[in-house]
């Protein structure tokens, strides 16, 4: 409750929100199950249900934005997983974007990047990397209850869209 007090009594005297940069993070896992479609009765199974061949192939979707819109979107290579030096790498790339798009927010105010406590997010050459670039950290508080609006919105678009693909 103290968080939530000290910000609102900051973004009262500083508005800081239009500020905030934040990344997501998701999991796409490739299903190679070929769906028919079939009539089933009310009390009915399918005939045949396609069975997932064994593969744990998936790509780690990680997407940058503001409250405006998306910065900066990259697929990792299948199976590669989020490190601090891939991190580094892609604060680096979505840095260089925010540029573009926002140039008086990087040279002159300074961005302020949420994001929680994951290994890669809070080691030591992340934290070098993010005082070099001249971004304030907002750490996302840790178990909280709150549902990420990606999870809500963007994430569940995407997983519709791809149940409807058939991704090799």
């Amino acid at each position: 409750m103290g968080i939530c007090s000290s910000l609102t009594l900051r973004n009262k005297y500083d508005p800081f929100l239009k500020k905030i940069v934040t990344c997501y993070e998701k999991w796409i896992m490739f299903d190679n199950r070929m769906r028919s479609l079939q009539w089933v009765g009310k009390n009915e199974s399918p005939k045949n249900f396609p069975k997932l061949m064994n593969s744990n192939k998936k790509l780690l979707l990680t997407i940058w934005l503001k409250c405006d819109g998306i910065i900066y979107h990259k697929f990792l290579n299948p199976g590669e997983i989020m490190i601090a030096d891939q991190y580094c790498k892609e604060l680096e790339e979505m840095n260089q974007k925010l540029s573009v798009l926002k140039p008086a927010l990087v040279k002159r105010r300074g961005p302020i990047l949420l994001h929680d406590n994951a290994i890669p997010h809070v080691s030591k050459i992340t934290v070098q990397k993010l005082n070099e670039l001249g971004y304030e950290i907002l750490l996302y508080p840790p178990y909280s209850p709150n549902f990420s609006l990606t999870d809500c919105h963007l994430f569940k678009e995407l997983e519709l869209h791809l149940l409807r693909k058939k991704i090799l």
